[in-house]
């Protein structure tokens, strides 16, 4: 079989190479001229060479290498860009089969903004929704997440989910905003973006981003304990962030038994109005008692009878119990850390507060044990469980959306109760957003059924390409979809007589080689509003709105104070690489409140 491809980039290399050969003489001779006249007419000059022996041009050698290099540079970005194209036109291929633009207007700006209104009557300049990215095609079709559709996003390494939708979410927010992170990249971007809107907040005790050795504020999580159940909800946080769901299956005796010592030490403290490091120091020196007796002074009955009971166990058992919490607490023996919860003359963080205003969040910690993973988290569930009471006290939901983006969730926001959250936090205004690299790193961190229900609740789900996990592709490819694949056929028999065929069969619109090398800027996205729809992303630095709020001469100073702030005292009284079209925008949609 005749690979008519093979012979056609074949000739075209040989083309080039010729043509830079041609070149090379000529810019030769006018660089050392010979009294010669070359022509060029390839065959022409190839004869005065052989025949007529024409002198050869000295300063044409090493025009002639300069050439070649230039010739192989050019076929090499050739083939690069026909891979691409190829790729292209696979995907392109496939919008013939996806949502349509008549179907996919239920999530775009004229539906989203008459929903938004629908839901918020009292927000006032609010924004249709987050964007996720321009329909493919469009220079200027925005596709929204609304108001009460909450996100799950998975995209590979270096696919740009932070420059392409955190920052635009963080800055497009219309009142509060939390993002978190464990490295850097976004963080001077969403503060530049924000800046004159609230106050900032920087959580940093890795000092990620800020260079200061004291604290930006303090948080205490005990002082959000009012109740046992809310004390094992913290241990459980403490207790995820120092361990993978794959780890766990071991002894669950012992699991169970310190996490429920750590949950009753965490009560028991709160009722003393006692600092976290009381707690680690009763954990250390296997003071088990003293948190019984707090308990039952105050009424815990129950709280108090389980660490009795621990406490009567065998030495070696109980021993077994106080490392297992001890190791769960591991980050409270962290001085610099236990900084942020509890140093005086710091400003300190108001959830009831926050969720009122339109300040900007901050969070940043480092993976793995004795990180600040589990404070963070702590604050993250403090700052939800506020935000419902008042969705709860509102009629429902909150007056203005509160914009939660949660990258690197998986490294740092280990909430067990996360996946359960997501079934209803849309419907009180409560924006959760939360990203991962792949499938495997959200099931290590809340496992399987966390995994399942987390992507299953999530009203926008969203694919940004780089996953080799072929599982996981296979089912975005049954979610997409196929479709009738027609292919024609002849046949001539001995006689002479030829025959046709019609065949159809069903096809992957977008199999897994083609989700797996999803262009750049690419995205997918799933709703149950429509079928799955392609958009391209856009990345702030090409967004001419973004870029300008971001890079306002004004802002860098702001940017630069968040980073080397001096302490703040309390108050004793208190994508595709086409620019985008950003007139359907305006600046009224990045909406702020008074």
């Amino acid at each position: 079989m005749v690979d008519w491809k093979a012979r056609i980039m074949t000739g075209i290399l040989a083309a080039l190479a010729l043509l830079g050969l041609l070149v090379a003489v000529h810019v030769g001779a006018m660089i050392t001229p010979t009294g010669t006249v070359y022509s060029w007419n390839p065959a022409a000059l190839a004869g005065a060479f052989l025949l007529r022996d024409a002198p050869w041009p000295p300063a044409a050698t090493w025009t002639a290498f300069a050439a070649m290099i230039i010739v192989v540079a050019l076929f090499a970005f050739i083939m690069a860009k026909q891979a691409h194209w190829a790729t292209r036109k696979r995907n392109n291929k496939a919008l013939a089969h996806m949502a349509t633009t008549r179907q996919s207007a239920v999530l775009r700006k004229k539906a989203r903004a008459k929903e938004a209104t629908h839901l918020h009557p009292t927000a006032g300049h609010l924004p249709p929704g987050e964007r996720v990215g321009v329909l493919v095609g469009h220079r200027s079709r925005w596709i929204y997440q609304g108001w009460r559709d909450l996100g799950v996003y998975v995209f590979g390494t270096g696919r740009g989910k932070t420059s392409g939708l955190v920052i635009r979410h963080m800055i497009e927010a219309p009142g509060a905003a939390i993002m978190t992170s464990n490295k850097v990249d976004g963080v001077r971007e969403t503060l530049a973006g924000r800046a004159g809107r609230g106050t900032s907040f920087i959580f940093d005790p890795n000092r990620i981003y800020r260079r200061a050795a004291h604290p930006d504020f303090v948080f205490n999580p005990l002082d959000y304990i009012h109740s046992a159940a809310d004390a094992r909800e913290l241990a459980a946080i403490f207790e995820a962030s120092t361990r993978k769901a794959s780890d766990r299956g071991g002894d669950s005796q012992f699991d169970t038994a310190g996490r429920d010592m750590l949950a009753y030490f965490f009560l028991a403290a709160a009722l003393e109005h006692e600092p976290l490091s009381q707690v680690f120091a009763w954990l250390a020196r296997a003071e088990g008692h003293i948190p019984e007796q707090i308990l039952r002074q105050h009424g815990k009955k129950g709280p108090a009878s389980t660490i009795e009971g621990i406490l009567g166990w065998p030495d070696k058992t109980k021993g077994s119990v106080y490392a297992t919490a001890q190791r769960m607490a591991s980050a409270l023996a962290d001085d610099d850390l236990l900084a942020w919860t509890d140093t005086p003359g710091i400003r300190s963080f108001d959830p009831a507060q926050f969720i009122r205003s339109s300040d900007t969040l901050i969070l940043l910690s480092k993976d793995g044990e004795g990180s600040g993973g589990a404070i963070l988290t702590a604050l993250v569930r403090t700052i939800c469980k506020t935000a419902e009471h008042a969705a709860q006290n509102n009629g429902g939901r909150l007056g203005v959306p509160l914009v939660m983006e949660l990258d690197e969730c998986a490294n740092i926001v280990r909430w067990p109760e996360l996946p359960s959250v997501y079934s209803y936090y849309g419907s009180m205004g409560i924006i959760l957003n939360a990203y991962f690299q792949s499938r495997a790193q959200a099931i290590d961190a809340f496992g399987k059924d966390g995994w399942q229900t987390l992507w299953d609740a999530a009203a926008n789900r969203v694919y940004g390409g780089g996953s080799g996990d072929e599982d996981f592709l296979r089912a975005l490819a049954a979610l997409i979809g196929d479709h009738d694949e027609v292919t024609y056929g002849s046949s001539t028999s001995r006689d002479g007589h030829t025959s046709t065929s019609t065949n159809t069969r069903k096809v992957n619109t977008l199999d897994i080689a083609a989700l797996g090398s999803l262009p750049e800027w690419r995205a997918v996205l799933f709703t149950s509003k429509c079928r799955p729809v392609m958009v391209n992303t856009i990345p702030w630095f090409r967004d001419e709105t973004l870029k300008a709020a971001i890079n306002h001469p004004t802002r860098a100073t702001a940017v630069t104070a968040a980073a080397e702030a001096e302490p703040q005292e309390s108050d004793p009284e208190e994508v595709d690489t086409e620019e985008i079209d950003t007139e359907e925008l305006g600046t009224g949609e990045v909406a702020t409140r008074g």
